[in-house]
């Protein structure tokens, strides 16, 4: 058995990684159970990214923290299996942007009625007060720019990140602000 080198489950990211994992292998077992052909983890990810708005390749790949050739990639991948499409940008001739195919709306549709249920069973298990509290502390909130590698020191000279050096993990921002 391997030694830890600190109790990892008090920090609050390696609880949001394992909710998140929890939230997505429920979402992976809906998905199959509805016929839907399963998606590796990365995938579930390009097609959330979709849905949140996200439809330039380039701007994947640094939300997912990856090379613009892994990203094509995977898009080849979801492409041959007909649930995304990449189209000419009508604002850039040399780009492509992404979207659903037909085939994908369709997993979109029964992916939304699976967070639905899986919504539902964590409201059952923590209660309705919970569930409201992580929406609106997750979802609801705006987060701000990223922490710099100084953040907090009392010689922070850097200053606080800066856009375009944040831009790989771009804040969640409000259903508000999105609109």
């Amino acid at each position: 058995m391997s030694k830890r080198l600190f109790d990892s489950r008090y920090y609050l990211m390696s609880g949001l990684l394992h909710a998140y994992y929890w939230m997505d292998e429920s979402l992976q077992a809906q998905l199959q159970a509805a016929g839907m052909p399963p998606l590796s983890r990365t995938q579930s990810q390009i097609m959330t990214n979709i849905a949140d708005g996200v439809n330039r390749p380039s701007e994947m790949a640094r939300r997912l923290g990856i090379s613009r050739q892994a990203v094509q990639q995977l898009l080849s991948d979801l492409q041959q299996r007909e649930l995304v499409e990449l189209i000419p940008d009508p604002a850039d001739a040399r780009a492509k942007v992404i979207r659903y195919s037909s085939h994908g709306q369709k997993i979109a549709k029964v992916t939304i009625k699976a967070l639905e249920r899986i919504d539902a069973e964590i409201e059952a298990r923590l209660g309705a007060q919970a569930l409201q509290q992580l929406r609106q502390l997750l979802v609801e909130s705006d987060w701000g720019e990223p922490l710099g590698a100084n953040a907090g020191r009392q010689d922070d000279a850097a200053g606080p990140v800066k856009k375009s050096d944040a831009s790989s993990r771009a804040p969640r921002r409000s259903r508000r602000q999105r609109k």
